[in-house]
């Protein structure tokens, strides 16, 4: 039998997270590929809402786990191959990206910027495509990550399925792995923690790219704090509710049940599949972070670890040596502080 686990070290962590002002609301979940090993909460959703391990996150850049795993699931298919050429898809793309492959977009190796204000500088979904696939935005080194490479794969399935990216994620993910409760731009419902940080993120980094925004407020519960995001998801007649970075909102144990499936493979994923996102060097997998020892992994996991943050406060990750999977789910209160820091600890707290 199992020995048993204390939840104590863990509450302790998350109390301590919301105390030193790093988040206003947590939940933190340690299990296996079979179950959950522990799991507890702190702080308030809202203003006098104790928060739950059934309150609601956004997932941030989170979503793009679930973005490579319905791209395993079409390219199984045959409806959209990973080997697909950009081209083949968008004849209109610059020469550089039209001969890169959609698997490309899924390892950040485009070449592509890490990001831009598209809130800023384009007005429609067409002008959106038009800045990704005219070149303007090429040049970067590959292995660079970027949000504008999930941006575009993202419109590439719809435009290959002709069906909506909610529907997509519905269909061939969600309803499979029984997630009932992840659910694109959900609004505000009880369930769904308040997120209190701005875009001053984004307005550095448009800074650096020369170009000068105002940063944006706190967005209303329930929607994207990813400005991109919320540009693409409100647009009249536009994208629908979630984009490929970001958009999904959904509880600890969702992220569990994810991060498991991608452990050992049975209701959704196929081995090989898993295996041909997971090979291979550089900096990113399909989908994936590697583990790095100053990222959010840090030298606590194993050097096969794979994982994901979210800009928002998440944090998943799946160490395969040691059969674990690790959610920190926060919404995170400065923009400008680093957060690494106690994702390496809470790994390190609870990793074995």
């Amino acid at each position: 039998m199992r020995p048993a686990l204390s939840r104590q070290p863990l509450k302790e962590f998350l109390d301590r997270l919301v105390r030193d002002g790093v988040v206003t609301s947590a939940v933190g979940l340690v299990g296996t590929a079979d179950e959950i090993l522990r799991e507890d909460s702190a702080g308030q959703a809202r203003e006098g809402v104790p928060t739950h391990s059934s309150t609601r996150f956004d997932f941030a850049s989170i979503t793009k786990p679930f973005m490579a795993t319905l791209a395993l699931v079409l390219d199984a298919e045959g409806m959209l191959p990973l080997a697909t050429a950009i081209g083949e898809v968008w004849p209109q793309a610059h020469p550089k990206l039209a001969r890169k492959k959609l698997s490309d977009l899924l390892r950040h190796r485009s070449g592509l910027a890490p990001w831009r204000p598209l809130y800023h500088l384009c007005r429609s979904r067409e002008e959106v495509l038009d800045l990704l696939l005219g070149g303007e935005l090429l040049g970067t080194r590959a292995d660079t990550y970027s949000d504008l490479d999930f941006i575009l794969w993202g419109m590439t399935a719809v435009k290959a399925t002709g069906q909506s990216l909610p529907s997509l994620i519905r269909s061939r993910v969600l309803d499979p792995l029984g997630l009932s409760s992840v659910e694109p731009t959900p609004g505000d419902q009880p369930d769904v923690a308040e997120s209190r940080m701005n875009t001053t993120k984004e307005t550095q980094l448009a800074a650096r790219a020369g170009i000068a925004i105002e940063t944006l407020p706190p967005p209303p519960v329930g929607f994207p704090q990813d400005g991109n995001c919320r540009f693409l998801t409100g647009l009249e007649g536009g994208i629908g509710r979630l984009t490929g970075n970001a958009g999904l909102f959904g509880r600890a144990r969702d992220l569990w049940i994810l991060g498991a499936e991608w452990l050992e493979p049975r209701k959704l994923l196929q081995p090989e599949g898993v295996a041909a996102a997971l090979r291979g060097g550089r900096s990113f997998a399909l989908g994936w972070w590697r583990r790095t020892l100053k990222g959010g992994g840090g030298r606590a996991l194993s050097p096969s670890s794979f994982g994901h943050t979210g800009f928002a406060g998440g944090n998943l990750w799946i160490d395969p040596e040691r059969r674990r999977v690790l959610v920190l789910l926060g919404h995170r209160i400065d923009p400008l502080a680093d957060i690494h820091r106690w994702r390496r600890k809470f790994h390190s707290l609870n990793v074995r």
